[in-house]
C-alpha cells in the first residue's frame, strides 16, 4: 500500500548519473524517521537509512527498472516501520521511437484467463523482449524474438503490469525503445467445501456406497471435484478423477475403516486444489449393535446378600452374546453368553461398577458395545481426593534470583494436608512435609532444571498421597535467544541466479548472535559461524531445495544454540511456460471419425500436457499429464465439444503453468 506521497525533482525516464531528488512530500504524523532504498533486479541498496530527513539524493549509475521504495516508522516506535510506500523508476535514454502501441485483447480479467498482447511498431523488422511485474519485481517472461504478439496465463490477483522492450536486429543496445501496458486481475471467489457425507443411512459390505458434497463456489465457475478412497492400511484409490459430478459412488466388498478424502478445485486454478474435506466411516459386515437399555431390577443402594437381577435391551447384530462384569471388592465375571439376564447376589459391601458387554458371534473384539451402572451395596460413600488447578506466577523459564509462588487448589476427602518437594536435576533439592499450607514460595539460585511436585492426601490416609502434580521449569542467567520472524522476499518462481535476501527479527537483538547453515538437496554447502549480523543473502547456481537453518543464542550462551529455524527455497532452472494453443487436424467435424489435436508451448522445461473433454455438459479428465503432446478423440455423438490442455513443466509443482480451449462441434 502508498501511504508516503514519493515527489521527484526529475520524472522517469532519466539517463544515468542524473542527480534525483526524492522527496516525502506528506508527513502523516509527528517525529516520524525515514529510510530510503532503490531496488534493481532484486537487489536492494540503502541511499540513507532511518533519520527525520525528508529527501535524499540519488545518482544512478547504470541502466534498468528501478523501484524506489520509502518507509517510516515512529522514533519510539517497536515495529520495523508503520508506513510504506514503492514506486518505479526508469533509468535509460530511449534514441528511437519504435513502437507506436501496446494493446491488450483485455484489460479487466479473472485470474486464470489467458491474456493476448500486440505491439504496434514504426517499422520491420525488430525484436521484442517482454518483462512481467510481480509482486514490485521486474521478472522476463519471454527473451528477445522476432514475436511482437504475446499471450500467457494470469495466476496473480491485483494490479498487474507488462513492459515491452524493442530493439533493432543489428542493435548492441539493451534496447532501443520501450512502452508498457497496466491491467488488472480480479481474484476467484474462494471455493469452500460446505458439506461432505454419506447419502446411505447404513454403511454395508457389497451394498453401493454413495457420497454427496456440497461447495460454494462464484456463479458460472466450472468447479472440478475428485475423490479418493484411502484403508485401514493407508492405501489409496482414486474413486473419481476429477470432474464436474460432485455425487460419487462404489460398491466396497470388504468390511472395514475407510476414509474418503475429497478435492475440489476451480478449472482455472493455478493451485492442487482449492478446498479438501474427508470423511471417516466403517464398513459393516451387519448392522451396529447397540444397547437401548441396560438396568436392574432393584434401586442403588441395597443391602449385603440382596440378589439384583440385571436385565439387557440390545439391537443390531446377527448372534448377539452377552457379558456382565461386576467390579468391586467381590468380583464376578459371566463370561460371554446368549442370555440377556444375570442374577447378582451381592457378597461384600461397597461401591461398584456392573459393566454389559454385548457383541456379534464372528466380532473377535473384547465387544461392540459398552454400558456401566454405578451400584453400592451399603450406604457410605466417599468423595475422592483430587487436584483441581496448579497456579504459578511465572512461565516455565524464569531468571534466576527470582521468587516462583506456586499455590495448589485441590478438593474431596474430609481434611486435606500438603506437601511439596523441589528437584533439580532429578536430584531432591528441598522437601516440605505435609501441612495445611496449599503454597510454597522458591528462588533458584543457580541455572539448572527445576522439577516441582505438589502432593495432596487426606489427613486420615494411609498412604503416600492421594494425588500429585508435578511440573518443569528451567531457570537461566539470561534469557535464551528467540527468533521471531524470518523475512525475505516472497516469491512464486524463483529461477537459478535470481539473489535471495533474508533478514532474521530476534527479541533482545543487541545480545543474539546468529549462525547460518545452507543446505542444497539436504547437502552442506556452506556455515557463517555467530555473527551479530541479522541479514542473509545467497544468489543459486542451480536448481533445487535450499534450506537455510539459522541458529540464535545470547552471545553470553555457552549452548551450540537457543533456538533454531529452517526456510526452505525452491529453485527452478527455467521461465514458466506461454503462448500455448491447439491446432487439429480437422476443420470438420464428424461422429465416428476421429480427429487428432497438437500442442504447442513456449518456455518451461520437459514439458507436459493434461487434456480435458467437455461433453454433454460435464468435464472429463482424459489424459493424464505426460510429455504426449497430442490426443486423439472419436466423438459419438452430435452436440458441442470442448477440448481443454493444461501445460506445465515437469518439475513445476502447481496444478498448470498455462492452458488452450477449443471449441468444436460435431455433425
Amino acid at each position: 500500500m502508498n501511504e508516503l506521497e514519493i515527489k521527484y525533482n526529475l520524472q522517469s525516464p532519466q539517463e544515468k548519473n542524473s542527480k534525483i531528488l526524492i522527496n516525502v512530500n506528506n508527513i502523516l504524523e509527528e517525529n516520524l524517521m525515514f529510510k530510503y532504498m532503490v531496488g534493481l533486479n532484486g537487489i536492494w541498496s540503502t541511499l540513507k537509512d532511518f533519520s527525520e530527513s525528508t529527501s535524499v539524493e540519488w545518482l544512478p549509475k547504470e541502466d534498468g527498472k528501478y523501484i524506489i521504495m520509502v518507509q517510516a516508522r515512529k522514533k519510539d516506535g517497536q515495529k520495523s516501520f508503520d508506513y510504506v510506500s514503492r514506486e518505479n523508476y526508469i533509468i535509460g535514454k530511449v534514441k528511437e521511437k519504435l513502437i507506436d502501441s501496446i494493446s491488450l485483447d483485455k484489460y479487466k480479467l479473472n485470474l486464470g484467463e489467458k491474456v493476448r498482447l500486440f505491439v504496434n511498431t514504426n517499422k520491420v523488422p525488430l525484436m521484442f523482449r517482454y518483462w512481467l511485474k510481480i509482486d514490485d519485481k521486474w521478472e522476463i517472461i519471454k527473451e528477445y524474438s522476432p514475436d511482437n504478439t504475446l499471450s500467457w496465463t494470469v495466476k496473480f490477483p491485483g494490479k498487474g503490469e507488462m513492459l515491452v522492450e524493442c530493439r533493432n536486429i543489428d542493435s548492441q543496445n539493451n534496447y532501443d525503445d520501450f512502452q508498457t501496458v497496466e491491467f488488472e486481475v480480479m481474484d476467484l471467489k474462494k471455493v469452500e467445501i460446505q458439506d461432505f457425507n454419506a447419502v446411505n443411512s447404513e454403511l454395508l459390505e457389497g451394498e453401493e456406497l454413495i457420497f454427496k458434497v456440497e461447495a460454494f463456489y462464484e456463479e458460472g465457475r466450472n468447479i472440478l471435484y475428485k475423490f479418493i478412497k484411502i484403508n485401514d492400511d493407508g492405501e489409496m484409490e482414486c474413486v473419481q478423477d476429477y470432474s464436474t459430478k460432485r455425487v460419487v459412488s462404489y460398491v466396497e466388498n470388504k468390511s472395514g475403516n475407510y476414509k474418503l478424502l475429497c478435492l475440489v478445485k476451480d478449472m482455472y486454478s493455478n493451485k492442487s486444489f482449492d478446498d479438501r474435506a474427508i470423511i471417516n466411516f466403517l464398513v459393516k459386515k451387519y448392522k451396529d449393535i447397540c444397547i437401548k437399555s441396560f438396568t436392574t431390577d432393584l434401586n442403588s443402594p441395597q443391602l449385603c446378600e440382596t440378589v439384583v437381577n440385571l436385565k439387557a435391551d440390545v439391537i443390531g447384530g446377527k448372534e448377539v452374546l452377552y457379558k456382565y462384569i461386576i467390579d468391586g471388592n467381590c468380583n464376578e465375571d459371566s463370561g460371554y453368553t446368549r442370555n440377556d439376564n444375570y442374577e447378582w447376589k451381592t457378597k461384600a459391601p461397597g461401591n461398584y461398577k456392573i459393566y454389559l458387554w454385548v457383541k456379534d458371534k464372528s466380532c473377535e473384539e473384547k465387544y461392540e458395545a459398552c454400558e456401566c451402572i454405578e451400584f453400592t451395596i451399603d450406604e457410605k460413600s466417599k468423595e475422592p481426593v483430587k487436584i483441581n488447578e496448579v497456579i504459578m506466577d511465572k512461565r516455565h523459564k524464569v531468571l534466576i534470583n527470582e521468587p516462583i509462588s506456586v499455590k495448589v487448589n485441590a478438593s474431596g476427602g474430609t481434611d486435606l494436608e500438603y506437601a511439596f518437594i523441589i528437584r533439580k536435576e532429578n536430584r531432591a533439592l528441598e522437601s516440605i512435609s505435609y501441612g495445611k499450607s496449599n503454597s510454597i514460595s522458591f528462588i533458584p539460585k543457580e541455572e539448572a532444571s527445576y522439577q516441582f511436585e505438589a502432593r495432596v492426601r487426606d489427613k486420615y490416609s494411609d498412604r503416600e498421597f492421594d494425588c500429585h502434580y508435578i511440573f518443569n521449569l528451567e531457570a537461566f542467567k539470561f534469557m535464551p535467544g528467540e527468533i521471531e520472524h524470518v523475512l525475505f522476499p516472497l516469491k512464486e518462481y524463483y529461477v537459478v541466479g535470481d539473489k535471495v535476501i533474508l533478514n532474521v527479527i530476534t527479541q533482545n537483538t543487541g545480545n543474539i548472535i546468529v549462525n547460518y547453515v545452507l543446505r542444497i538437496n539436504d547437502h552442506k554447502v556452506e556455515e557463517t559461524g555467530y555473527t551479530k549480523d541479522k541479514k542473509y543473502s545467497f544468489t543459486p547456481r542451480c536448481s533445487g531445495l535450499y534450506t537455510l537453518e539459522i541458529y540464535a543464542k545470547n552471545k553470553e550462551s555457552d549452548r551450540m544454540f537457543d533456538c533454531k529455524k529452517c526456510i526452505t527455497v525452491k529453485i527452478h532452472e527455467a521461465l514458466p511456460i506461454t503462448d500455448t494453443k491447439i491446432s487439429c487436424d480437422r476443420t470438420k467435424f464428424l461422429c465416428n471419425n476421429s480427429a487428432n489435436f497438437t500442442v504447442v508451448s513456449e518456455g518451461g522445461k520437459d514439458v507436459l500436457y493434461e487434456f480435458f473433454i467437455m461433453e454433454k455438459g460435464d468435464w472429463t479428465l482424459v489424459q493424464n499429464y505426460s510429455k504426449k503432446n497430442y490426443y486423439t478423440f472419436i466423438p459419438f455423438s452430435k452436440g458441442q465439444y470442448k477440448l481443454l490442455v493444461l501445460a506445465k513443466s515437469q518439475y513445476h509443482k502447481g496444478a498448470y503453468e498455462d492452458y488452450d480451449i477449443m471449441n468444436f462441434f460435431a455433425d
